[in-house]
């Protein structure tokens, strides 16, 4: 399993990495909270320090002076938060008491506390600037009172609040996973049972999987593999019959062949000898005609090497010169093959080669179960989207609850004295249902002879 994504893999993954973005939105949006918060309570506490201060500003013969009892100082230099500095400033900004290193605070347009970050003696601090009317007999105007603190114990407390939300945060998120990663493994436990009974089954084992458990996303899945195995198990069956047949139909022949040729050894007079030879040619024929035959028919069944033969035939063409090369064999039986076509091109997305073997297995048909001096006609028409090629003769015909049962394989009509291997038909049948066509066999012209018709769809 390693090296690929599971099913389970994938839900956990989109699963926890939302959950893991929503978790650090919330830290941060956590923390952006923490952090206002406690710069409201921490900056109220700097304002409440600078009017303590300003309410101990005098004026005293007009000069301005800031009256904070010692005890005052000494709590503002042990303050828990760390100690603060201050700084006043007259009406036009001169230094009155306190420490004259501050930097001043911004003219404050609506005369309302100001507060700002600075970096004073190598710390960040955090300043807080109000304005405060004096108003005497000998000065007018503002005094400016500055509050210096540091920033190190708001931001802690920041830090500290904001683990005391993620922690609990990520708990809880760990916790969900769990529950997740818990409900998604009971999930897909039918679906580790089917691949266990997979893993278990043998290779002749085509059977149905069960879907009883299977959860319906999954069950159109299952359904479909069982479509195939019931495909394939028709496509093995099918072969398994093929071949049984195809060794019973070649075992009499190369059984004759052989006692044929111990009798020819045996004989000693010329004129024996050439029967049983010309007996031994003919049986080497039938044997060579059913080899073919086979092979035609292996060839004819669905590959995945052939599948991209398909091309644009001109079918008309294709059945003029596949019905001209069996008019020898035709005319050596005294029978008359005709073609009828029209003059156009009809066109059909085909093999040629299986095409040619079709037409060419309908003719040897016709012709062979055709009596001398009959006749044999190849005709071709469009219809609507198909091309019909028919294949009629004037024979002794096929009895109507044969005709199915003649397009099996080694199925033979008994009693008509012409020999064959049964295999004709079936590699017919097998070539249109390649091409996508339809195959039907009927009585020819006034209910005499056998017409097969073929449909094939017309290409586009």
């Amino acid at each position: 399993m390693s090296g690929h994504s599971t099913l389970r893999r994938q839900v956990l993954a989109w699963v926890s990495i939302p959950m893991g973005i929503l978790w650090a939105i919330s830290v941060y949006m956590d923390y952006d909270i923490a952090k206002r918060y406690v710069n409201v309570a921490y900056d109220r506490a700097l304002l409440e320090s600078a009017l303590d201060i300003g309410r101990q500003v005098r004026v005293l013969r007009g000069r301005i002076y800031v009256d904070l009892p010692e005890v005052a100082i000494q709590m503002l230099r042990t303050r828990e938060t760390g100690q603060l500095y201050y700084m006043v400033t007259g009406p036009d900004r001169e230094f009155i008491t306190g420490e004259p290193d501050i930097k001043p605070a911004p003219p404050s347009e609506n005369g309302q506390a100001n507060y700002y970050n600075e970096t004073y003696r190598g710390q960040a601090v955090r300043i807080a600037a109000i304005q405060l009317p004096v108003e005497t007999e000998d000065v007018r105007g503002q005094v400016t009172v500055h509050v210096v603190e540091n920033q190190r114990a708001r931001t802690e407390l920041i830090r500290e609040l904001s683990i005391g939300f993620a922690l609990p945060q990520a708990l809880v998120a760990f916790c969900a996973f769990i529950v997740i990663w818990f409900s998604v493994t009971r999930a897909l436990a039918p679906l580790a049972a089917l691949r266990h009974e997979i893993e278990q089954r043998s290779h002749r084992d085509l059977s149905p999987l069960p879907i009883a458990r299977v959860p319906s996303e999954v069950r159109p899945l299952i359904e479909s593999m069982n479509a195939l195995l019931h495909r394939l198990s028709a496509v093995l069956s099918s072969q398994q019959r093929f071949i049984a047949d195809a060794a019973h139909q070649l075992r009499t022949p190369i059984a004759g062949l052989r006692t044929q040729t111990e009798l020819a050894l045996r004989q000693s007079a010329p004129e024996q000898v050439r029967a049983t030879l010309n007996q031994l040619q003919t049986a080497a024929e039938r044997t060579t005609h059913l080899v073919n035959q086979l092979l035609s028919l292996a060839r004819a069944e669905p590959s995945a090497e052939r599948t991209q033969a398909m091309e644009k035939l001109d079918v008309v063409a294709l059945a003029r010169a596949t019905t001209t090369e069996w008019v020898p064999r035709a005319l050596a039986r005294g029978i008359d093959l005709g073609f009828d076509g029209p003059d156009t091109s009809e066109h059909v997305s085909g093999d040629d080669f299986l095409l040619r073997e079709m037409l060419g297995n309908l003719i040897d048909n016709a012709i062979r179960y055709t009596q001398n001096g009959g006749h044999v006609t190849v005709k071709l028409t469009r219809i609507r989207d198909d091309i019909e090629v028919d294949v009629e003769d004037n024979g002794p015909g096929i009895p109507e609850n044969e005709r199915d049962a003649v397009l099996e394989r080694f199925h033979r009509v008994l009693g008509t004295g012409v020999e064959g291997c049964g295999l004709g038909l079936a590699i017919v049948r097998e070539i249109v249902l390649r091409h996508g066509g339809r195959i039907r066999l009927l009585a020819g012209t006034a209910g005499r002879g056998t017409l097969a018709q073929v449909l094939l769809p017309a290409a586009a």
